[in-house]
């Protein structure tokens, strides 16, 4: 844990000394606190890495379990006081993480699989319709309160994803043709 803590703190050290000053200004004229900005997130972050996730919670755990590691940890209203303060800071780390993230994973295609029905007839003509009657089915619109006849269209993506399968047929309920 001492070597995730050691990391942890060496990361967010490294996105302040890289991104833009004014991501990360002081508001205040103690531009050079005892307990720096830096330390603080690296709490922060650690506490939500150890399941701890209210401000009480993560400053209680540093308390109790790494108060050696950062003596000059302020009191509770002031740890808070100044975690409400780096918001534009958080922003910017999560845009360094995202980045970094982002460059890590493999570029995936994602599909979007959307069945539409596609109406044959409608209303009287519904049960007798004559066409495509392998692959159309007798459907109920609610909202339209209509009967209809159709067979849905759902197109198909030209990578498979494990996650989304690839639809292999189209209708209601009737089977797909083979031939």
């Amino acid at each position: 844990m001492e070597n995730q803590l050691i990391q942890l703190y060496l990361f967010v050290c490294q996105i302040y000394d890289t991104r833009s000053a004014t991501c990360f200004q002081r508001a205040s004229n103690n531009s050079k606190p005892k307990f720096t900005d830096q330390e603080l997130v690296c709490i922060w972050f650690f506490g939500h890495l150890e399941g701890k996730f209210t401000k009480q919670q993560i400053y209680d755990f540093i308390v109790d379990y790494w108060a050696q590691w950062f003596p000059l940890l302020p009191s509770y209203q002031t740890f808070c006081y100044r975690l409400n303060l780096l918001e534009q800071t958080f922003q910017s780390i999560g845009a360094e993480l995202f980045e970094h993230l982002h460059t890590q994973q493999n570029p995936e295609i994602d599909h979007l699989i959307d069945s539409c029905p596609v109406m044959l007839a409608q209303n009287g003509h519904a049960y007798s319709a004559r066409v495509a009657r392998e692959v159309a089915d007798v459907g109920y619109c609610a909202a339209k309160k209509l009967i209809f006849t159709a067979f849905v269209c759902t197109p198909s993506p030209n990578v498979a994803l494990p996650a989304c399968p690839i639809p292999l047929k189209s209708g209601f309920a009737k089977p797909p043709i083979t031939t």
